[in-house]
């Protein structure tokens, strides 16, 4: 302990005058009394509490000789000096992959690495601290920050992105800030090695805080469906990474539906491959094991359900045209009837002309929206426009003749052709089907002789196929510029149980992956579209790795950075102010001399 104010031990010389003061009282009155009777019952009392009756006798002294003490004290500002941290410059590296999401102790091994953090924050003397988020892409959070306050609100707002670690990037970044003062880097993970940091330089000391939770872990490594002979099967990976043989639960649901369960044994050290021979259709499937362990997040895994070149179903009186054209592209079609459509398995388009709108299947669809009363249909004497869409593309539809058009289908559609005010070609949506209507025959038109009808086919099938797929698969946080078909819109992404994540515009930003692994559907225009965001294989074996320091010794008495604390004079003050009081107290009751 040291004083900061040395020079105010000079008020020690006031304490003494009020001691002075006191020797130079006067001590007592002569008082002429005829009986000494009274004196009596005084003495006996006085033997009966002699230290009580000492103590009012001079309590206003002891009170004024202490509180001048404690004033002269916190004038002196004493400083004790506690255990602070090393290094000027601090560089705190902290990993958030999916592992730091395991349990231990009921507490995830972020939260532990957070403490940690905030105990090394409380212990800060005026250091600059740098905090860097280890992601794929690492990421600075603060930087040579020393607001106590702005530290520990960055720290309390760290959470898992379930990214794999990236501690080579994120070390190397941390040196490029190292400036020529003592730099302390800090990182926080669960398992660094220190092959991790072979690179590492040597003007700069890293301690590793690794935590530790994760034992006898069951992980779903993998899991897909595909399409083959009416069926849909299923093919998963479970693996046993624990030392001793596990029974776990597996169930496969789709749509809030369980469409498989089924209990595993899998051998200690082992993997496992469950094959699912038949699954309902459905867009996608959650598969999830029950394991119990103390990581989750490697227990779940989503796969979707796309036909990469779905086949065109016929239903109605279609015009040969329409068949013939489609297979000049090499689009596989079949003719069907109504009933045989609703027993389908296989994901499809449908291509419908002469029957009502509402008795399509829930399937993408080409609706040819025919009338057979003529009262029903309208001479065209308008031009024939298009507009700037990717159905149109190469395609030169001014040049076509269309004699007769039918009144359009009530509803919420995007013209794409029209004449006059009158919609030609429409697109929309139908049950959460992409649906395409076009409002007039081929036997009112010379369209199937003009080489651009052929292409509004391939377009038409291209565009229908891609709202019937998927956006994909998705590491967690992953950007990716995504090609749509109109990128001056807006897209909505909800999770599985439809709650708004977020919302971007697709000509402003690229689209960003939500960071829990999942599925997830985008909504834009109308139109749905479903993606899967998985977690990395890394994450699927975790490991457990020991603390360690390099370029330094471990920390003993005589090496531990020291810490001034000047917060004393302070609450001596608060004392002296609450003696005050309690000396006016004993002043006003008469306890004086």
């Amino acid at each position: 302990m040291y004083f900061a104010n040395p020079m105010f031990f000079i008020l020690v010389i006031l304490i003494a005058f009020v001691v002075l003061l006191y020797f130079f009282r006067k001590q007592y009155k002569a008082v002429i009394n005829s009986s000494n009777l009274l004196w009596y019952q005084a003495m006996n009392e006085w033997k009966a509490s002699p230290w009580i009756q000492k103590l009012q006798h001079n309590l206003l002294f002891w009170l004024q000789i202490i509180a001048l003490i404690l004033l002269m004290m916190a004038l002196v500002k004493p400083i004790w000096l506690s255990e602070g941290v090393k290094g000027g410059q601090l560089i705190w590296i902290v990993d958030t992959s999916a592992t730091m999401s395991a349990l231990n102790d009921d507490k995830p091994l972020i939260e532990q690495s957070k403490q940690q953090m905030k105990q090394l924050t409380d212990r800060l003397n005026d250091q600059e601290v740098t905090v860097i988020v280890a992601g794929t892409k690492p990421k600075i959070l603060l930087n040579r920050e020393s607001d106590i306050n702005l530290i520990q609100k960055t720290i309390d707002g760290i959470t898992v992105t379930y990214e794999h670690e990236n501690i080579e990037k994120s070390v190397k970044l941390a040196e490029s800030l190292v400036s020529n003062r003592a730099t302390h880097i800090h990182i926080f993970s669960d398992s660094v090695k220190k092959d991790d940091l072979s690179d590492r330089i040597e003007n700069a000391s890293y301690e590793i805080h690794n935590a530790h939770g994760i034992q006898d872990n069951v992980a779903l490594l993998s899991f897909g469906v595909a399409g083959k002979e009416n069926r849909i099967s299923g093919l998963v990976v479970i693996e046993n990474q624990g030392e001793k043989s596990r029974t776990v639960p597996f169930v496969i649901t789709s749509e809030n539906q369980t469409v498989f369960q089924q209990k595993v044994t899998i051998p200690a050290g082992k993997r496992m491959v469950v094959n699912v021979p038949d699954l309902p259709q459905r867009r996608f499937y959650q598969a999830l094991i029950k394991s119990g362990d103390k990581y989750s997040a490697d227990d779940e895994l989503t796969a979707v359900y796309s036909v990469l070149k779905p086949n065109v179903y016929a239903l109605g009186e279609v015009n040969p045209f329409f068949i013939k054209g489609l297979e000049t592209l090499g689009i596989k079609t079949v003719q069907m009837d109504q009933n045989s459509i609703l027993g389908l398995k296989e994901s499809g388009i449908i291509l419908a002309e002469g029957i009502p709108v509402d008795v399509l299947p829930n399937m993408p669809a080409i609706y040819i929206n025919k009338k057979q009363n003529s009262a029903e249909l309208i001479e065209l004497k308008e031009p024939i426009k298009g507009t700037d869409s990717s159905l149109m593309e190469y395609v030169d539809i001014d040049k076509t003749y269309i004699k007769y058009a039918s009144t359009p289908i009530t509803g919420n559609w995007e013209n794409i052709v029209d004449s006059g005010n009158h919609p030609l070609i429409q697109t929309g949506s139908m049950n959460g089907q992409p649906v395409i209507i076009l409002n007039f025959s081929l036997e009112n038109t010379d369209w199937p002789l003009q080489p651009g009808f052929p292409i509004f086919l391939y377009n038409s099938y291209q565009w229908l196929s891609n709202q019937t797929g998927f956006l994909g698969y998705f590491q967690p946080g992953e950007e990716k510029w995504l090609q749509l078909e109109d990128h001056n819109t807006s897209m909505e992404i909800f999770n599985a149980s439809g709650k708004s994540l977020s919302t971007l515009k697709l000509n402003k930003e690229n689209f960003k992956a939500p960071y829990k692994p999942g599925i997830y559907q985008a909504v834009s225009e109308g139109q749905v579209y479903y993606f899967s965001v998985l977690l990395d294989d890394r994450e699927k074996r975790p490991q457990s790795e020991a603390s360690f320091i390099l370029n330094g010794s471990k920390e003993n008495k005589k090496d531990l950075a020291l810490k001034p604390n000047d917060s004393m004079w302070f609450w001596l003050t608060c004392v002296v102010l609450l003696l005050l009081m309690v000396e006016w107290e004993v002043y006003r009751r008469g306890f004086r001399a």
